[in-house]
């Protein structure tokens, strides 16, 4: 009798007959992986022609913490606002200055050199000081002046909730607004009257070194970075000193022992950017405030980064800088912020 069974059903019985075959022989045989199989939810439906499907996999997103996100985070389109006279100094004067950042208005100080620009320009990021005690200037016109003075326009922001600035993001601890803040300023320079935005860096001491780490990780604008003494580049660290015993000192985390994940998504350290812009790290011998353990942490994973960094210690200086000393840093910060950016 005639076999009326179609073609392709034929075949299929023949390849069946012969693997039975070779299987019942005595040789081994190479088996193959299974067949990958299709979840139900996904299988096509009957009669429809087979199709290969990819399911592209979308990584959960970042919190808005993390250094993977700021680096996301869209820049923003604002204007800086020169405001009235504060000072004049050798070479430089003093003016307030505002701008847009996190649906709010921060405010700051910016040194402008006399001359004709444009000028390279330098954030510079105060240290830790209760808002309430804070004034304006403090911990940042002792290295921002002399930045002035030697042709660096200087911008040292008030920190979110500080001397006029509007709050931070509420999803966020404090020193990631006050980084945010940074970032928004940058996007802003272009607005302003004798900066040069393709040549900006980063400065400051302590709490605002470890505003400026964070600002070196995130952003690619910056060209270059100071560190005065700063706070550890592990946030877990600094939680876990000072700002669990803080009010708001974590913003919306936990204890580091708690959530340690969320502490190392938004830590400079194991967070580098390779070759990232080249960092001058200072710190005293004697510092009170910051471990000697924390800051060669941080300028070995600056190292490991192949970011050009060079430490200088102060044999008995203290953590705040005064006197011959901070002469010393803020001429060895002008060198180097001098030679980073113009290369």
């Amino acid at each position: 009798m005639k076999d009326v069974r179609p073609a392709a059903y034929r075949s299929l019985l023949l390849i069946a007959t012969l693997l039975l075959a070779a299987c019942s022989s005595g040789g081994s045989a190479a088996l193959s992986p299974p067949a990958a199989t299709v979840p139900p939810a996904l299988s096509a439906s009957p009669g429809a022609a087979p199709t290969a499907t990819t399911q592209a996999l979308t990584p959960p997103p970042s919190p808005p913490y993390a250094i993977a996100a700021l680096r996301l985070r869209p820049h923003q389109a604002g204007s800086l606002a020169v405001g009235g006279l504060l000072a004049t100094g050798p070479g430089y004067t003093k003016r307030k200055v505002t701008w847009p950042s996190m649906g709010a208005v921060m405010t700051g100080v910016i040194g402008v050199p006399t001359g004709r620009g444009p000028f390279p320009v330098v954030v510079v990021n105060h240290g830790y000081v209760p808002a309430g005690q804070y004034y304006v200037g403090q911990d940042s016109s002792k290295y921002a002046d002399p930045l002035a003075s030697q042709g660096f326009l200087t911008v040292s922001p008030n920190y979110p909730g500080y001397a006029g600035s509007g709050p931070g993001e509420a999803d966020v601890p404090p020193i990631v607004a006050e980084a945010i803040s940074d970032i928004d300023l940058i996007s802003a320079l272009a607005t302003l009257p004798g900066a040069d935005p393709s040549r900006v860096a980063v400065a400051g001491h302590s709490n605002g070194g470890g505003v400026s780490l964070i600002l070196l990780a995130a952003d690619s604008r910056v060209r270059a970075a100071v560190l005065y003494a700063p706070v550890s580049s592990d946030m877990a660290d600094n939680a876990r000193k000072w700002w669990v015993r803080t009010d708001g000192g974590t913003g919306p985390l936990g204890s580091p022992d708690a959530d340690p994940a969320a502490y190392a998504a938004m830590s400079p350290r194991g967070n580098l950017p390779q070759m990232g812009p080249p960092t001058l790290v200072m710190q005293g011998s004697a510092d009170e405030q910051i471990p000697a353990a924390w800051t060669a942490a941080t300028v070995a994973a600056l190292q490991a980064a192949a970011i050009r960094t060079q430490f200088v210690s102060f044999p008995g200086a203290l953590h705040n800088f005064v006197g011959v000393d901070l002469v010393h840093a803020n001429a060895l910060a002008a060198a180097w912020l001098r030679s980073a950016m113009r290369s």
